[in-house]
């Protein structure tokens, strides 16, 4: 029997970090309910707000605050009625609403997945909400980073996506030890969804870590990071934006914000042309 208040499992980052994949993965253990990107506590922490304090009106707090405690018990009895006593709930954008999950619910654990800001921009920028111009985008990944020292550090596990991509097996062993330390089911997880691309673009075939030959699955690196695309124009215009959280992702997680190798840049000069460009850092 499930018990009467089953735990959140959340795993967010900044949108095309890896937190579908992942998310999909960690809840396919026994026990666990997979929510997928539930989004209803993003709604009632985000949008729900942003709405209501802009009509007059009366009791809004008190409405908020059963809105609130709507979205919990609404994935508590979904994960009951299943016998589970874990859900997983990987919508990226709850990181948006970091400061609120850190205390409701109060023992949830929190999967981080980082990326480095050069591959996230390329990835958030092929959609219209990423962003108009590549500094729209590199804002995004600025703004959402920034929520990230709400989360409560006992109680978060941080996962390098580019670690992820280049040493898949080593990083998903280390997630999993974690896991199952903080007391998060981790049995029978299924190697059969990391085949899976939810990053793929229509006609642009994603690659994955998850690999199936003869019914079995393994995993081999990918390239976490298209340096044919990012452009020396490109940096000129992401850096300014991104160089100060970039330095304090390196700073704060060592170990789980990584850099993917650094490219050969070249910039457009009015008066030369193509020249090489050496950036401040990467």
């Amino acid at each position: 029997m499930a018990r009467n208040n089953p735990r959140a499992l959340f795993v967010l980052g900044v949108p095309r970090s890896g937190t579908t994949v992942i998310g999909n993965y960690l809840g396919s253990a026994t026990g666990v309910t997979n929510l997928a990107e539930y989004g209803g506590y993003y709604v009632v922490h985000s949008v729900v707000p942003a709405v209501i304090e802009r009509i007059p009106g009366f009791h809004h707090d008190a409405y908020l605050a059963e809105v609130a405690q709507h979205a919990r018990t609404f994935a508590e009895r979904i994960a009951r009625e299943q016998g589970c006593d874990w859900y997983v709930d990987h919508t990226p954008w709850n990181l948006e609403v970091a400061a609120r999950l850190a205390g409701d619910p109060p023992d949830a654990l929190f999967v981080l997945m980082l990326r480095h800001y050069a591959g996230t921009v390329l990835s958030l920028h092929r959609f219209a909400w990423g962003g108009d111009t590549w500094a729209d985008s590199a804002a995004l990944w600025t703004s959402l980073c920034a929520q990230i020292v709400h989360l409560p550090p006992e109680r978060l596990i941080t996962v390098s996506y580019d670690a992820l991509a280049e040493q898949p097996d080593e990083t998903l062993t280390r997630l999993v030890g974690q896991l199952e330390r903080r007391g998060f089911p981790v049995g029978d997880l299924d190697a059969g969804l990391l085949t899976t691309s939810h990053a793929a673009i229509t006609g642009e075939p994603r690659p994955v870590i998850g690999v199936t030959t003869g019914g079995k699955t393994t995993l081999a690196p990918i390239s976490s990071f298209d340096d044919g695309r990012w452009s020396g124009d490109i940096h000129a215009q992401v850096w300014p934006v991104v160089r100060d959280m970039h330095f304090e992702l390196l700073r704060r997680f060592p170990d789980s914000y990584r850099c993917p190798p650094r490219p050969t840049l070249k910039i457009h000069n009015d008066n030369l042309g193509l020249i090489d460009y050496e950036p401040d850092s990467w």
